[in-house]
């Protein structure tokens, strides 16, 4: 771990983390093709990822409810209709759909970036982004709708067992392994992370942390801005103050996750979140921010006092 004060990053890598995708890939283009085909695989992968991690997140969850309640409780939450409705919200097309799960649309960018013709790979890269994009909202508003089911099927109690049953299955796994590299290792990923999730992201270092702040993040930020709650969908709001909404309700369904992901079960498990993420209050679709402490394990207490009603 980092000495207490140590600087990790220079002030050019830190902006060059803050750069949005299509930055890093331009780039890359003036380094090498080689540099630039690399490049372009990794915003791809984290673009893919995120979208796949939403479709894991909803099978948890489906059979979460069917291990608990039986054919009956799955019907409970199979209703498709704000993914309709999402689709359209979003400008979902035809070519998003057929073209999801074909390589072959990122294979073309890195045969143009490998013959040398910048200008029409760039071209390809932005009708590529933008239709993982539409689909990225897409996914992301599918697992607000399958959590409204829940919570309005069975209440928050049984929404955070079925956010802790998902998060056990997926994203918690990863944990240990996170935890355990250096800092300058893991806020290079979780930065990469931010930009799969669509989010333009601002990284700071301070002497004991890396910092990430989201304007907004790509996923409740945007619903709130999107019109998801009550207005084009009708994705549920969590109004208790319950450990889900860090007993301060309303939240967005969509970040009843953060409670639960990062910190009561981190917590359970290591004592400290993981990491720290302040998310806005009430409806707010304001900024957000991660904290990732160089020494995860000394995390201080003030950091997360806003939590305290999550326990």
């Amino acid at each position: 771990m980092a000495e207490s004060g140590e600087r990790l990053l220079s002030s050019g890598e830190l902006a060059k983390l803050s750069q949005p995708p299509r930055a890093d890939l331009v780039d890359a283009l003036a380094e090498s093709p080689e540099v630039a085909v690399e490049a372009f695989r990794r915003i791809d992968r984290a673009y893919r990822n995120f979208i796949d991690g939403f479709g894991s997140w909803i099978a948890h969850t489906q059979r979460f409810a069917a291990e608990r309640y039986g054919a009956d409780g799955l019907a409970m939450i199979g209703s498709a209709d704000d993914a309709y409705r999402s689709a359209l919200l979003h400008g979902l097309t035809d070519e998003d759909v057929s073209g999801r799960h074909q390589p072959d649309r990122a294979d073309r960018i890195a045969g143009l970036i490998e013959a040398g013709d910048h200008a029409t790979a760039l071209a390809a890269f932005d009708a590529l982004e933008a239709s993982y994009r539409r689909i990225h909202d897409v996914e992301r508003d599918r697992v607000a709708s399958v959590l409204s089911q829940v919570y309005r099927a069975w209440g928050p109690d049984v929404l955070e067992e079925s956010i802790r049953f998902a998060g056990e299955q997926t994203l918690l796994g990863w944990m240990p392994h996170d935890v355990a590299r250096p800092a300058e290792v893991r806020v290079r990923q979780w930065a990469g992370m931010q930009k799969g999730n669509f989010a333009d992201i601002t990284v700071e270092e301070t002497d004991d942390a890396f910092v990430i702040t989201l304007h907004p993040c790509g996923t409740c930020g945007r619903q709130v801005s999107d019109g998801c709650y009550g207005e084009t969908l009708d994705l549920a709001v969590v109004a208790e103050d319950h450990p889900l909404t860090f007993g301060n309700g309303p939240a967005p369904i969509y970040r009843t996750h953060v409670s639960v992901m990062h910190f009561v079960v981190p917590m359970e498990r290591t004592g400290v979140p993981w990491p720290v993420i302040q998310c806005p209050k009430g409806m707010d679709a304001e900024p957000c921010r991660i904290t990732l402490y160089k020494d995860p394990a000394a995390t201080p207490p003030e950091a997360y006092a806003f939590a305290a009603g999550s326990g």
